[in-house]
C-alpha cells in the first residue's frame, strides 16, 4: 500500500514495478529477520520458550516459535509492497490465522514443558501433552478457516472458477473444471493438508525451510507469469488479472527464510515451530490453488506430501495389521518419514548431528530438483 501511495503521488512508474516491488519484499524481509531475530532469540530464551527435554528433564534445546517472527515480518512487508486484492488479503488472511492456532499450539508445548520443569507435571507423560492443542480442535480450526477463505475467494476473485492445471496437458488441450461446491471442498482440504504436511516436516533443523521455500519460488513465478497477458499468452498459462501481486508476497517469505536459515542451520539457535510451518504450509495451500498450480503441489512440495503420507500410511496399516491380525505392524520404522531414516542410518555416522544433516540435504536435494522438474513441466511440456 505504501508503494501504491509513493506512485500515485510522484507518478514514478518504478513504485508500480512488480519486479522492484518484488525484490524490495525480499531484500527488506532479509534485513528484517537477520536485525530482529538475535533479539529475539535472547527474548524467547529468557522466557524459557523451548519444548524439548533431556533424560534429567532440563531444557537444554534452542526455543521454538522462531516462525512467528518470520510471519510478522512478511505480513508487515506484504502490506507496504502489494496491492490489496483478492489474491493478496485471501493469502494474508490464511498465513495470519493458521499462524495464530501454530503459536497457540507452541505455547501450549511450553507451558507443558515448564510443569515437568516445577514437578506438576510426569515426564512419563510430557509426550500425551507434547502436541500442545488436541489434533481434533487443530484440524477443525484447519478446515473452518479453509472452508470460510475458500468460500471468500470463490465470491470475490472473478477469475477463480474450479479450473485445475493438469501436468503434461496444455491448457488448450485439457483443463479440470470443479462444479462450485467441489472446488470449495478441494481448496479447503489442500490448504489444511499442507499446514499439516508442513508441521509433519519441521523436524530436523532447516527441513522445512528449503520446501517452503522452492514452493515460493514456483508459485511466485506462476503467478508473476499468469497476471501478465504477454507472457501468459506466450507460454499457454491462463491469464489471472492481478495475480502477479502473489509474486511480491511469495518473494517477501522466500526472503524471510533465507535470513531464517541463517540461523536455524545446523546447528540451528532458534526452530520455527507451529506458529511458522503450520502457517506458511497453509500459505503454500491457498497460493497454488490461486494460480491453478493445485494438482503440481505433489510435484513441486514433494518432501511435504511424502512427510505428510509417511503418517498417514503408517497410522492406517497400523490400524489395519492390528484389527485383521492381532498385532499392529510397521511400514516405516518410525514416521514422520525423517524418523524413518534416522533409526534406519543409526550408527552410520559419527554423531546424530551429522546423520540429522545429511538426511536434511538429501531432502533439500530433492526439493530442488523436484523445483526444477515441476517449473519444466509447468512453463515447458505442459
Amino acid at each position: 500500500m505504501l508503494f501504491q501511495w509513493l506512485y500515485h503521488t510522484t507518478g514514478v512508474e518504478l513504485f508500480d514495478g512488480r519486479l522492484f516491488r518484488a525484490g524490495f519484499a525480499a531484500l527488506l524481509s532479509i534485513i528484517l529477520v537477520i536485525t530482529f531475530m538475535p533479539k529475539y532469540i535472547r527474548l524467547l530464551q529468557g522466557l524459557d520458550a523451548t519444548s524439548d527435554l533431556d533424560k534429567d528433564g532440563k531444557t537444554k534445546s534452542p526455543p521454538i516459535m522462531g516462525g512467528l517472527l518470520l510471519v510478522v515480518v512478511v505480513a508487515f512487508v506484504s502490506l507496504i509492497t502489494c496491492k490489496m486484492n483478492g489474491y493478496t488479503i485471501s493469502t494474508l488472511v490464511i498465513l495470519v490465522l493458521f499462524s495464530s492456532v501454530g503459536a497457540i499450539d507452541d505455547i501450549a508445548k511450553v507451558r507443558a514443558k515448564r510443569l515437568i520443569v516445577q514437578g506438576k507435571l510426569a515426564a512419563a507423560d510430557y509426550m500425551d501433552k507434547a502436541d500442545g492443542l488436541s489434533s481434533t480442535i487443530r484440524l477443525g480450526l484447519y478446515f473452518l478457516f479453509s472452508f470460510v477463505v475458500a468460500i471468500f475467494c470463490y465470491k470475490f476473485i472473478p477469475d477463480l472458477r474450479g479450473n485445475l492445471t493438469v501436468p503434461f496437458c496444455p491448457i488448450s488441450f485439457f483443463q479440470i473444471q470443479l462444479p462450485n461446491w467441489a472446488f470449495i471442498g478441494f481448496m479447503t482440504f489442500v490448504i489444511a493438508a499442507t499446514a499439516n504436511g508442513t508441521n509433519f516436516t519441521d523436524g530436523l533443523d532447516s527441513l522445512v525451510s528449503v520446501p517452503i521455500l522452492t514452493s515460493m519460488v514456483f508459485v511466485g513465478l506462476v503467478a508473476y507469469v499468469s497476471g501478465n497477458f504477454i507472457f501468459s499468452s506466450y507460454l499457454h498459462v491462463p491469464y489471472l488479472p492481478g495475480c502477479d501481486e502473489l509474486f511480491i508476497l511469495a518473494m517477501s517469505i522466500a526472503g524471510s527464510l533465507l535470513a531464517y536459515l541463517w540461523f536455524n542451520s545446523p546447528p540451528a539457535e532458534i526452530y520455527m515451530g507451529d506458529a511458522g510451518s503450520v502457517g506458511f504450509g497453509a500459505t503454500i495451500g491457498i497460493m497454488f490453488i490461486l494460480v491453478q498450480a493445485g494438482l503440481f503441489l505433489p510435484i513441486i512440495g514433494i518432501i511435504i506430501i511424502a512427510e505428510a503420507f509417511s503418517v498417514i500410511f503408517q497410522i492406517s496399516w497400523f490400524k489395519f495389521t492390528k484389527k485383521t491380525t492381532g498385532t499392529g505392524k510397521r511400514l516405516f520404522l518410525c514416521a514422520p518419514l525423517h524418523h524413518h531414516y534416522q533409526k534406519k542410518w543409526a550408527g552410520n555416522f559419527a554423531s546424530k548431528s551429522l546423520l540429522n544433516s545429511k538426511i536434511a540435504w538429501r531432502m533439500h536435494l530433492v526439493s530442488i530438483f523436484a523445483l526444477i522438474v515441476g517449473m519444466v513441466i509447468f512453463f515447458g511440456i505442459r
